[in-house]
């Protein structure tokens, strides 16, 4: 009986370990490779990917709990997240960017002193470029107001191309240390409108509160698919970039990163969905507070954590 009940138990806390999974890749901030280097399971995940074309049964049961897991638990955070955002805008930023800001230990263990001016000019380059790119897209969407949460609901035709480009950058900040897709997609002004085209108010899928409107349920499903689609094409190529930035031009690249994180945080405090609601007074005096608070006390536990962890390793 103990053997029999062996695999059942393995897949229930495979499943367990796959919704802990689908959690950090819905919140801006958390990597999900970390999690799972965390719970132990990054390299039975990624071993069973890539013999996944050699032996497709047996990999494929390996993955099949962590996928379930991963799918509840998106489709768990990504509701919740809705939900308190609408509730709460400022002090879900808050401690979104609190996760990002917490991170940071990860890009400063990387940086070294320049030796030279020109690496010194090659470092202040890489940092300001990525810092005005990163930060620009978000400020640029607020000022010139470009709702793209209107677009994703009217369905205009360029939300379909701007889907793949989302699901590629999303992919390619997933390989990034310190950097997660969702917290892309909140960047570039396309995480709630993903999240509010799926998710209605009352939290429940859109799609299947709007199954009277077949158009509506499959423009939906294909702006999910082509997502997926760009998140395939970003994986294809961007850990061969980065293997190569980092196997080459490994500090310039990790003050870039510096550049993408801090100019991301900017992006996530002023970007077309959280300026308005400045403008309008919507958000509460104790919304600020609240937000304020959280991302205080999330950077600092996090860097803390960080610290704590490089030191007992560096004890080892």
């Amino acid at each position: 009986m103990q053997k029999e009940n062996k695999p059942k138990t393995r897949f229930l806390v495979n499943t367990v370990k796959g919704v802990t999974l689908g959690i950090s890749v819905a919140i801006p901030g958390l990597s999900a490779g970390t999690i799972a280097v965390a719970e132990k399971c990054y390299d039975t995940i990624i071993d069973s990917i890539a013999g996944i074309r050699k032996a497709f049964k047996q990999n494929f049961l390996v993955l099949l709990p962590y996928l379930l897991g991963l799918l509840v638990g998106a489709l768990a955070a990504f509701i919740g997240i809705q939900k308190g955002y609408k509730a709460a805008p400022f002090t879900i930023t808050g401690a979104f960017a609190g996760l990002v800001l917490g991170s940071l230990p990860i890009t400063f263990g990387e940086l070294k002193k320049h030796q030279n001016t020109k690496e010194l000019v090659t470092h202040v380059t890489s940092f300001a470029l990525c810092l005005l790119v990163s930060a620009g897209l978000g400020i640029f969407t607020a000022l010139y107001q470009i709702n793209l949460e209107t677009a994703m609901q009217n369905r205009e035709w360029w939300i379909y191309l701007l889907s793949i480009l989302s699901g590629i950058i999303g992919a390619f900040a997933c390989v990034v240390p310190g950097i997660s897709g969702s917290m892309s997609l909140m960047v570039i002004g396309m995480y709630f409108p993903i999240l509010n085209t799926f998710a209605t108010t009352k939290g429940e899928l859109s799609i299947f509160a709007h199954t009277d409107d077949m158009a509506f349920v499959l423009t939906g499903i294909l702006i999910l698919v082509l997502l997926i689609i760009g998140a395939l094409i970003g994986l294809g190529f961007s850990s061969k970039i980065m293997n190569k930035l980092l196997s080459n031009h490994r500090i310039s690249t990790f003050y870039a990163i510096l550049g993408l994180i801090l100019g991301s945080v900017i992006s996530m405090f002023i970007n077309s969905n959280i300026y308005p609601k400045y403008l309008d007074g919507s958000i509460q005096t104790w919304d600020y507070i609240t937000g304020a608070i959280l991302l205080f006390v999330i950077t600092v536990s996090m860097i803390l954590f960080f610290l704590l962890k490089k030191k007992k390793t560096a004890q080892k």
